[in-house]
C-alpha cells in the first residue's frame, strides 16, 4: 500500500512538473478548444442568417439515437425541401482531398498534416434520418449531409464535391435549387421527430 501511494505521488508530481516546466503546454489544448468554439459560433450564426432568408429551421449541435445507432451533428437544417445534416471540420489552411481518399491533407504555414476523410463521418447519415422519419410517419422530402469548414482561412481543393463547403460558400452551395424546391416536407413534424430521439 505504501509503495502504491509513493508511485501515485511520483506520477502526480511528474505530470505537475511537465505542465509547469513547459514539457506539456496545456495552453495549446485550451487555445484549440477556444478557437473551435469561436468557429462553431460563427458557423451557427452564418447558418441562422441563411436559414432566416430561406425560412429554414436551424437546430444547433445535437446527438440523436435511434435503435442501435447514435450520430452527433453540429447543425441540422430543416426546410420544405427536407433536411441537411451538418458536420463541421475545424482544420485551417489549404485542404486537399477527394471522396474516396482515406485521408485528406491540410497545409498551413508550410506545415503539412493529414486527417481522416471528413466525409467518412457522414456515412449512413441520410439513411439514419430517413429511418427516423419513416418510423414517425413524417413527410420528410430530401435528406442530405454536408461537411462545412468554418475557418475563413481554409481554402478547399476538393474538386466538385458539393457536400464539402467553405463557410464563405454557404449561400451559394446551400442556395442551390434542390434546397429551395418545396418537396412538401413537414418542418414541424421533422423537428418533433428529431427532438424525440435527441440524447439529453
Amino acid at each position: 500500500m505504501a509503495s502504491f501511494l509513493i508511485t501515485l505521488g511520483f506520477g502526480a508530481a511528474t505530470i505537475f512538473f511537465c505542465i509547469f516546466s513547459g514539457v506539456v503546454d496545456i495552453s495549446k489544448f485550451t487555445n484549440k478548444k477556444e478557437k473551435q468554439e469561436k468557429l462553431y459560433s460563427s458557423l451557427i450564426k452564418s447558418l441562422r442568417r441563411f436559414g432566416t432568408l430561406k425560412s429554414y429551421e436551424v437546430i444547433g449541435k445535437t446527438t440523436l439515437k435511434f435503435e442501435d445507432e447514435t450520430y452527433t451533428f453540429d447543425a441540422i437544417l430543416l426546410g420544405y425541401f427536407g433536411t441537411i445534416a451538418v458536420k463541421a471540420d475545424y482544420h485551417t489552411g489549404e485542404i486537399y482531398g477527394q471522396t474516396n481518399d482515406e485521408s485528406w491533407t491540410c497545409i498551413f504555414n508550410n506545415e503539412k498534416t493529414y486527417f481522416p476523410n471528413p466525409l467518412t463521418a457522414t456515412n449512413g447519415t441520410v439513411r439514419f434520418f430517413k429511418d427516423i422519419y419513416k418510423a414517425e410517419k413524417v413527410k420528410s422530402g430530401n435528406v442530405d449531409s454536408v461537411v462545412i469548414f468554418p475557418s475563413k482561412k481554409s481554402s478547399l481543393f476538393t474538386g466538385k464535391i458539393n457536400s464539402v463547403i467553405s463557410i464563405g460558400d454557404i449561400n451559394n452551395k446551400l442556395g442551390a435549387s434542390k434546397y429551395t424546391t418545396d418537396n412538401g416536407a413537414d418542418i414541424s413534424a421533422m423537428k418533433k421527430a428529431i427532438e424525440k430521439y435527441t440524447v439529453k
